[in-house]
C-alpha cells in the first residue's frame, strides 16, 4: 500500500510540507500519513538509547503536535496523522521509513533553488521513492481570509 512520509518542523516550509502531504494523502485516497520528527543520537546507534532518550522522543512528538496545530488548528478530518519519532538524523530516518517505490517522502526546504547538503539532498539521492520538496511560501502570500479558507479546505471543515 502506498505510504506518505512527511518530515515536519514548525518552520513555514515545514508547515507547508505538512499541508501538502495531507492534501496529497486525500487525493490518493489514503486514510493515514506518517508524520516524522527524528531526535538526535549522540552515539549514532552504536549503543542502546540512554535513559533520557524517552524524553527526547516525547519532545519530538510534542513538536509534531505543535506543527499540526500551527498548520491546521486541529487534527485534519478524514485522514489520520501517525506520529513517528525515530532516533537519528532526519534524512536517514525518513529514508528508512519508506518501503516501496510507490511511497512518497514530503519535506520542506528553506531554500527555493539550491538544495545544499541537508535533509532534502539526502532523501533525493538515497530514497527508493519520489521525494517532493516543498519550497517556503512567499512572504505575505496569505491574508487572514485566505488562510482561513485554506485551513477549512485542508481540514475538511
Amino acid at each position: 500500500m502506498t505510504r506518505i512520509v512527511v518530515g515536519v518542523s514548525t518552520s513555514l516550509p515545514g508547515l507547508a510540507a505538512l499541508r501538502y502531504a495531507v492534501a496529497e494523502g486525500r487525493r490518493r485516497g489514503l486514510t493515514a500519513i506518517t508524520v516524522v520528527r527524528s531526535w538526535p543520537d549522540p552515539d549514532h546507534g552504536r549503543k542502546p538509547p540512554p535513559p533520557w532518550a524517552a524524553e527526547l522522543a516525547r519532545a519530538s512528538s510534542a513538536l509534531i503536535d505543535e506543527a499540526v496545530s500551527a498548520a491546521f488548528g486541529m487534527r485534519p478530518a478524514r485522514i489520520a496523522l501517525l506520529n513517528s519519532t525515530p532516533r537519528g538524523r532526519p534524512g536517514p530516518a525518513l529514508v528508512d521509513l519508506v518501503a516501496a517505490d510507490d511511497d512518497l517522502i514530503v519535506l520542506g526546504s528553506r531554500r527555493r533553488r539550491w538544495l545544499g547538503s541537508g535533509v532534502a539532498r539526502h532523501c533525493i539521492r538515497l530514497a527508493p521513492c519520489p521525494v517532493i520538496v516543498v519550497p517556503p511560501p512567499p512572504a505575505g502570500r496569505f491574508q487572514t481570509g485566505d488562510l482561513d479558507a485554506e485551513l477549512r479546505r485542508l481540514t475538511g471543515m
